[in-house]
């Protein structure tokens, strides 16, 4: 005889399944007010509670259902999925149960549990061997001597390359790179390099930049070659190849949350490969562009109303977008299964199709400093003039050129235990993917950015201490997706109106969407980016588990207690900061407190709600049960 939901029709076990949901949803609801007064809300609570206990009379549980229930029950409690509180106080968000559940489907929560090196699922290697150590007599570099080490560093990385990789060991001390604006820059091209030193603190590894990156052309990460890019003109610079050929198309439709993709032909690819995946915009004009003429642009910024101010986020540059992927497994001739789960719905319209990947991979910077002769007197996006008026340093060289690590097509890299002193840009990261930055320290003059991400995807940033003050502490940019900040905590609060520094998660335009921010300690969603790039943000960005500082500037007096700001609340559609929220559209924000037990809003309310903007759980609500959605998901999902 069949037992529990089996006594069901399929389509009658599904309704009682979700009239069960709906139930334990609104004992939450009661759970969470019962310290309020009786208000109407809470009124129509009792009501819908009643209708929905009337229809579950309508399936009378037999004995043998209701044994089969409390297993079901002991089962889901044990992975916290069901209950919206525990013994211990703790709270579980409904949107995870519903992720489980589903998986990064429909509107639900996205998927970063591929995040990081290797995809998280191994640890960062420690390379025994070969070492190279930049003072051997044949490299020729000697630390604190107050010459240039450029050459005989670089001289070792090539000696590496040319064995296919290996340490590139600098012993403590202070090293001498880039000294004067016509030196050379510190550069790694080749597969398999770590560049180590021997600690990250003052009587450790020091590279010191003595002169600021080479003037030249400053673009959109991603949308030209890196070797047009001056922002690559770092104190290290790693360089992958940007060279792809074509290997497949899709050949159906693909939805979100989909990884098995029917394609033209397997026979170009292998299990582990690493490759790009494309989509093209079938209605965006690369002369004429016009927001009426633009499909995925406005399928990742809904329900946001595009307009012509914003022209470049219907432009030439997002005509074609591109990410990251591995192959995971050829199933058939015609099938492949993809690493990561299809991030928005792919239609044939879209002519997906599948490039090779050339760039650089498994190459790390660890166990040492960067740091830089910045004088500091950072002026964001102005010179810096003297008591005479004239410009000492240009704009573009205060926010650009004084940087740390630019990446550029490189996958499954890192950089750990590594602090920046005096730069104004710390790690710039573009087009690639799988990297893991983790245990960085920001210390010493303010500048302009921490760690910055664009066009690049399913990256991990996580233990970033920040004493230098920043106005872009952490960027995301440019079709960023998949990317997890966790963590992170700065040392410091409020805006700084002369310098514009600040404790900002900063979402830079041109739709970054599907990306996390968790465990973040004195930040607050303070984005920045031209009119012609908005919105801030793409669709379903998460904010999860976040302390925000109790100091709340934002861009002037209408910030308020709001987690969310923006300086161009004119493109919302009450034009009004009160609808600052709709430039992170679809987002998701739960777990989200205040320093001093302060209070912090959203859209000028505490409530929890659901709208075609937001979902919200747990207001300035402490002690959630899952305080890392990344680490939650990777353990769901192995």
């Amino acid at each position: 005889m069949p037992c529990g939901y089996d006594l069901f029709p399929p389509n009658l076990t599904r309704k009682y399944r979700q009239m069960e949901n709906h139930v334990e949803s609104l004992m939450d609801i009661m759970r969470r007010n019962i310290s309020l007064k009786y208000d109407m809300a809470v009124y129509r609570v009792h009501i819908l509670l009643c209708i929905a206990a009337m229809l579950l009379t309508i399936f009378p549980a037999t004995g043998c259902e209701k044994t089969e229930m409390k297993k079901m029950a002991s089962a889901s409690k044990e992975k916290a999925l069901t209950k919206a509180d525990d013994p211990a106080g703790k709270w579980t968000p409904a949107v995870w149960k519903e992720f489980v559940e589903n998986g990064p489907t429909g509107n639900h929560l996205p998927d970063f549990s591929r995040a990081g090196y290797r995809m998280g699922e191994q640890s960062i290697p420690e390379i025994k061997s070969p070492v190279f150590d930049v003072t051997d007599d044949k490299f020729g570099a000697v630390p604190d001597d107050g010459k240039e080490d450029t050459a005989a560093i670089q001289a070792a990385v090539n000696a590496a390359a040319a064995v296919g990789g290996g340490v590139i060991y600098l012993p403590r001390g202070r090293y001498d790179v880039h000294p004067s604006p016509d030196s050379p820059y510190l550069q790694i091209t080749s597969d398999r390099i770590v560049l180590r030193g021997q600690g990250a603190g003052e009587a450790g590894t020091v590279l010191f930049m003595g002169a600021p990156g080479k003037e030249g052309s400053i673009r959109r990460l991603g949308t030209v070659s890196a070797e047009k890019e001056a922002r690559r003109y770092a104190a290290v610079a790693i360089l992958g190849s940007e060279a792809r050929h074509e290997l497949a198309t899709f050949t159906q439709d693909v939805v979100r949350g989909q990884t098995d993709i029917p394609v033209s032909d397997t026979q170009a690819f292998s299990q582990g490969q690493t490759v790009i995946v494309t989509c093209t915009d079938p209605l965006i004009d690369p002369k004429h562009p016009s927001p009426d003429k633009a499909d995925i642009s406005v399928r990742l910024t809904a329900p946001f109303r595009l307009t012509h101010v914003q022209a470049d986020t219907f432009g030439p540059a997002v005509r074609e977008l591109s990410w990251i992927a591995g192959i995971e497994k050829i199933i058939d001739s015609h099938t492949i299964r993809l690493t990561r789960p299809a991030r928005f719905d792919q239609p044939r319209r879209y002519s997906p199709k599948i490039y090779s990947f050339s760039g650089a991979c498994e190459i790390g910077i660890e166990h040492l400093r960067i740091e830089s002769a910045w004088p500091g007197g950072y002026r964001h996006h102005k010179p810096c003039e003297g008591e005479d008026g004239k410009i000492i340093r240009t704009a573009r060289e205060q926010d650009y050129l004084w940087g740390g690590i630019w990446i550029s097509s490189a996958v499954d890299g890192w950089v750990r235990d590594v602090d920046f002193k005096n730069m104004t840009q710390g790690i710039i990261l573009s087009c690639s993917s799988q990297w893991t930055m983790e245990n960085l320290t920001f210390l010493g003059q303010e500048g302009h950015a921490g760690v910055t991400i664009g066009w690049s995807n399913d990256n991990l940033i996580r233990k970033v201490d920040c004493h230098a003050r920043m106005v872009h502490p952490v960027t995301l940019e440019m079709t960023a997706s998949g990317n997890v900040a966790t963590d992170c905590k700065t040392h410091y609060e409020g805006r700084n109106k002369i310098s514009g520094t600040d404790t900002a998660m900063d979402f830079h335009g041109i739709f970054p969407y599907e990306n996390l921010f968790e465990k973040m300690k004195g930040f607050y969603v303070c984005p920045g980016g031209d009119l012609s790039v908005l919105p801030h943000a793409g669709v379903r960005n998460v904010f999860w588990n976040i302390e925000a500082p109790a100091r709340i500037d934002g861009y002037g007096e209408y910030a308020g207690d709001s987690f969310v700001q923006t300086y161009d609340h004119a493109s919302t559609s009450s034009k009004t900061p009160a609808t600052m929220v709709e430039h992170f559209p679809q987002a998701f924000y739960i777990g989200i407190t205040r320093k001093e037990n302060r209070i912090v809003t959203l859209a000028g309310s505490t409530a929890d709600r659901r709208t075609e903007w937001m979902t919200v759980e747990g207001l300035n609500r402490p002690g959630m049960a899952l305080p890392s959605l990344y680490e939650a998901q990777r353990n769901n999902r192995h």
